[in-house]
C-alpha cells in the first residue's frame, strides 16, 4: 500500500456526466481535485444516448460547451405519439421551437458518448482524471478522508464527492461509517426498498427513411412504450420500455434486478409488431439492424440524506429517473452547481477558506444546504416523470383513455407547459456569467433577482423621498431664515 497519500481538497469519485461536469465546476475555482474512475475510461463509447434540456444547458453553457455540444447533438422539433397496435397518430406536438422560445435552448438528443468526450476535453489538466481506480475503502475524520482504491493507491481529501451511480461505492461507505459513529444519521426511509416498476432496452440502430431527424417518436400499447429518434448522424436511438411484474417493483437499493440475454431477446419479440410510423414501420425492422443494445431495470427514488462526515453522494447515487421524459441527467448537472454554490456561499463566511481548513462543522452546513435546495425539487420532478412513464405505458384502462382521448385535445402550449414546469426551477453557477439567450419566461433565480431589485430600488425611492420631505420640514421650520437669504441674494445681484 502507498506509504505517502495523494493529497487534494476534492476527490470525485466516478466520470461520467456527474462526475467530469463537477470536475469542470472545480476547475473554474481553481479547486485541486482528482477524478477516480473505476474503470479504463470516462469515455466509454457504450452508444447509449442523453437527453438535454433547457435546465441543464444552461449549466452547460456556463461551463462554455454549449457550442461544442450543439456540433454533435440533435435538435428536437417535433413529438409524434401513436398507437402501437395500429400505427394510429394520437397526436403530433411541434414543441421545439416553443421551448427555445420560452427558455432559451431546445431540446436536443446525443450518444452520451459524444457528451463525455466534449467534457472530458474541457479538462485542462488531464491528469487530474485517474482510471482503472475503483474505490474499496473511505475512512472520514475530523481533519480529513482517506480513500482506498484496489490497485492499493491511497488518496486524502477535505471532500469526498459519489458521482459514481446508481450502484454507488461512496453511498455504501458512507452509510458503514455513518453506522459506525452516528447509526441515526441516516434516516430509515432511505434504506429501505425503493420502486422500479419498469424496464428498457436502449439502443443504436442503423437509419430508417420513415424516421426523420428532429422527430421523437412513441408507440404505446398495453404496459408497454416503444421510442425512436434520430440522432446527428442519422443512426436511429431506440428504446423499449416494459412494466414490470408486481414482485419485482420493490428491491433494496443494492439488489436492483439485473436481465440476460435471453430476456432481452423475449422483449424484443415482444416489441416487434409495434407500429413506429405512417407507413406501417414496425419495431422489428428497427431491432434487427441494433448496433448495440443493453437491457437494465429503472428504479426510482430521491434519497433525503446525501452526507456523512466529509462524504456527499450526487447525481445517480443520490437521485435516480425514470429516463423517459429525459430529466435524469439534466438533473445530475444541477446537483452538482447545487454543491459548487452552497461550498461558495458558506466557505466565504468562515475565518479561513482555505481547502486544507474546512472543517466538518463548516461542510456539514454546505451540504445540508445542498439538500435543502435539492430535495424537494427532485422528489416532485420524480414522481412527475414516473407519472408520465405511467400514462405513456396505458398501465390502466383509465390512463389509457386519459392518454389516448383526452390528452391529445390539449393544446400545444398546454403540451410544453409540463415540461417548462420542470426547467424553471433549475439551478445555475452563481458566480458564472449567463451566457445571453432570449428567452420569454423567466427561470426562478432570474424571477427572484427581479423581485430583489425591485425591492431595492423601492427602498431608493422611500430613502429619497424622506430625504426629500426632509429637507421640506427644515424649510418650512426656517421660513424667515430663507426669506432672509432671498433678499440678500437679491440685493447683490442688482448691485453686479
Amino acid at each position: 500500500m502507498t506509504s505517502n497519500p495523494s493529497r487534494h481538497s476534492v476527490v470525485i469519485v466516478g466520470g461520467g456526466i456527474t462526475g467530469l461536469a463537477l470536475a469542470l465546476m472545480l476547475q473554474r475555482q481553481n479547486v485541486d481535485y482528482v477524478l477516480l474512475e473505476a474503470y479504463g475510461s470516462v469515455t466509454p463509447n457504450v452508444g447509449a444516448s442523453i437527453g438535454l434540456w433547457p435546465n441543464g444547458l444552461r449549466v452547460l453553457d456556463q461551463l462554455g460547451v454549449y457550442e461544442d455540444i450543439c456540433a454533435v447533438a440533435q435538435p428536437v422539433d417535433r413529438s409524434i405519439v401513436r398507437d402501437g397496435k395500429t400505427g394510429a397518430r394520437l397526436m403530433t406536438r411541434k414543441y421545439g421551437p416553443v421551448l427555445k422560445a420560452r427558455h432559451g435552448y431546445v431540446n436536443m438528443f446525443m450518444e452520451r458518448y459524444e457528451l463525455l468526450r466534449v467534457l472530458y476535453r474541457h479538462v485542462a489538466e488531464k491528469d487530474r482524471i485517474l482510471v482503472n481506480k475503483k474505490v474499496v475503502r473511505i475512512d472520514s475524520d475530523d481533519d480529513k478522508a482517506t480513500i482506498h482504491t484496489r490497485d492499493g493507491s491511497v488518496f486524502e481529501a477535505q471532500i469526498v464527492v459519489g458521482a459514481d451511480g446508481v450502484h454507488s461505492a461512496v453511498r455504501k461507505e458512507m452509510w458503514r461509517n455513518a453506522d459506525e459513529s452516528d447509526p441515526a444519521a441516516i434516516p430509515k426511509c432511505d434504506r429501505e426498498n425503493i420502486r422500479c416498476e419498469h424496464a428498457c432496452i436502449f439502443g443504436t440502430a442503423k437509419p430508417q427513411p420513415d424516421v426523420k431527424q428532429g422527430e421523437v417518436v412513441g408507440a404505446s400499447t398495453e404496459g408497454t412504450t416503444a421510442g425512436v429518434m434520430v440522432g446527428p448522424k442519422k443512426e436511429l436511438f431506440t428504446f423499449w420500455f416494459w412494466q414490470l411484474p408486481e414482485e419485482m417493483r420493490s428491491c433494496p437499493i443494492d439488489a436492483i434486478p439485473r436481465f440476460d440475454d435471453e430476456e432481452k431477446q423475449r422483449q424484443l419479440n415482444r416489441a416487434a409488431n409495434t407500429i413506429m410510423s405512417d407507413s406501417g414501420l414496425r419495431f422489428q425492422q428497427v431491432s434487427e439492424t441494433l448496433e448495440y443494445s443493453v437491457v437494465t431495470a429503472l428504479p426510482h427514488f430521491v434519497l433525503r440524506r446525501w452526507h456523512f462526515g466529509r462524504l456527499i453522494v450526487l447525481g445517480d447515487a443520490a437521485h435516480k429517473f425514470n429516463p423517459l421524459v429525459g430529466q435524469g441527467g439534466n438533473s445530475c448537472i444541477e446537483s452538482c452547481a447545487s454543491l459548487v454554490n452552497a461550498l461558495q456561499s458558506t466557505l466565504k463566511t468562515q475565518p479561513s477558506s482555505r481547502p486544507d481548513a474546512w472543517s466538518i462543522t463548516t461542510l456539514s452546513s454546505a451540504f445540508t444546504a445542498v439538500e435543502q435546495q435539492r430535495v424537494g425539487r427532485l422528489v416532485d420532478m420524480v414522481d412527475k416523470c414516473q407519472e408520465a412513464m405511467r400514462n405513456s405505458a396505458w398501465e390502466t384502462p383509465t390512463r389509457r383513455f386519459m392518454f389516448k382521448y383526452i390528452v391529445p385535445l390539449f393544446t400545444l402550449s398546454q403540451f410544453v407547459n409540463f415540461h417548462s414546469d420542470l426547467i424553471t426551477a433549475g439551478v445555475r453557477l452563481n458566480d458564472c456569467e449567463i451566457r445571453p439567450k432570449i428567452h420569454e419566461w423567466l427561470y426562478d433565480d432570474e424571477q427572484q433577482e427581479k423581485q430583489k431589485a425591485k425591492r431595492i430600488d423601492a427602498t431608493r425611492v422611500i430613502t429619497t423621498v424622506g430625504l426629500v420631505t426632509a429637507a421640506a420640514a427644515i424649510l418650512l421650520r426656517n421660513q424667515h431664515v430663507v426669506g432672509q437669504v432671498l433678499t440678500k441674494s437679491k440685493a447683490v445681484l442688482s448691485q453686479s
